[in-house]
């Protein structure tokens, strides 16, 4: 078997099914995630209350970090991911 540039990288010779090595799939997620720190979110809780903040890190690969400025002392959120809603600027549209 050649190695071509761009080539279908699964193995043709290995037993069936394949499967993803799932850590890197994390690291690369996380790696994508985090390209959104410092981006403005709203999101809900179980309880309806919306909250506005900016997502401040990356724990892990399903949730966000997300700072809420409420009075002097600012919250800390773990958001999950799909829960997250990002705030678009429609100047900048």
């Amino acid at each position: 078997m050649s190695h071509f540039v761009n080539a279908n990288p699964l193995n043709y010779d290995a037993k069936y099914p394949q499967t993803a090595d799932t850590h890197t799939n994390d690291e690369a997620k996380i790696e994508i995630m985090e390209k959104n720190i410092g981006k403005e979110v709203m999101f809900q809780t179980d309880d309806g209350t919306q909250f506005y903040g900016k997502i401040g890190g990356v724990p892990n690969s399903e949730h966000y970090r997300v700072v809420v400025n409420r009075s002097e002392t600012p919250w800390e959120w773990y958001v999950r991911e799909e829960a997250v809603h990002f705030v678009i600027d429609p100047l900048l549209k």
